[in-house]
């Protein structure tokens, strides 16, 4: 394969497939409060990144972007027959991914159903009353997902398994205050077509924290801050430079309840530092359906 090509390909996968991967296991202030069981939950996420600046030595023309699209819709179902509670879940993803590469001279994109995902949350505190809750969440990414080997960094699949380990401890402070911290690893199994070669990546590792208000019984705010380090890449076991990832997001949301059972939910986050990514703006909009 052609060393300029090679390199451009694998920053970019770093830096945007990856990116609306993480996006999916993305959490927003209160998710891991408990719910009585039988309940269901539907969700519609409607994301967006826009992003104009690359930070890293693979864009040294300054003329890199991305623009990602994702709706993702995601099924919770509470039980106890784990014997304590827990949330099986799935999610499925149609992604609309479209830029230009690092070091590229025009754009490229492609749109589909993404890798879907599976998985749920063991809750080891479910204490509505003082609302502090403590649960491991575990979801794996089956890679069924439409993907394209000779255009991989934009494919919506990435075909690869992959797994999200969050364990989540939330604490009510006094009537309306919620603190939450998540530390999240995510794990990736190889790519065995990455234009023909093989592609390995190491763990990202991530916190996810919170604090949210109640401003009205219906209605929170929230704001969030993700710190995140690691994903560097490999091809054929050869270690690529450039393609350990760190980057710092801050970010804020808004929730209300509509009625006992419809709620509405947006955020909008801003990469303030990165290194060896895309750094960017992310907008979401959540609707949740109880059953």
């Amino acid at each position: 394969m052609n060393q300029t090509l090679l390199r451009n390909s694998v920053i970019c996968l770093g830096g945007m497939l990856l990116s609306w991967q993480s996006q999916a296991a993305d959490l927003s202030a209160r998710d891991f409060f408990g719910a009585p069981s039988g309940t269901t939950l539907g969700a519609l996420y409607l994301a967006g990144t826009r992003a104009d600046d690359f930070h890293g030595p693979a864009d040294r023309d300054g003329k890199a972007d991305l623009k990602a699209n994702v709706v993702l819709y995601r099924q919770v179902f509470f039980t106890d027959v784990c014997g304590t509670l827990c949330t099986p879940q799935f999610l499925v993803p149609f992604v609309d991914l479209n830029a230009r590469l690092p070091g590229a001279n025009h754009h490229t994109g492609e749109s589909g159903f993404g890798d879907p995902l599976i998985g749920g949350t063991l809750f080891f505190i479910n204490d509505p009353a003082s609302r502090t809750y403590s649960g491991l969440l575990t979801m794996i990414t089956l890679p069924i997902g439409e993907y394209h080997s000779q255009n991989p960094d934009v494919s919506p699949g990435a075909n690869r398994w992959g797994t999200n380990f969050v364990y989540n401890y939330t604490q009510g402070i006094g009537e309306k205050w919620v603190l939450e911290a998540n530390l999240e690893a995510q794990l990736y199994g190889k790519n065995d077509n990455y234009y023909g070669s093989e592609l390995k990546q190491d763990p990202l590792y991530r916190l996810q924290a919170f604090a949210s208000y109640d401003f009205t019984p219906s209605t929170y705010g929230g704001l969030r801050l993700v710190q995140a380090d690691g994903g560097a890449l490999r091809i054929n076991d050869r270690r690529i430079d450039n393609t350990h990832k760190r980057y710092t997001q801050v970010g804020f949301e808004v929730g209300h309840w509509l009625d006992r059972q419809n709620q509405v939910m947006f955020s909008l986050s801003q990469n303030v530092a990165a290194s060896n990514g895309y750094a960017g703006a992310d907008a979401l909009l959540r609707l949740v359906h109880v059953f």
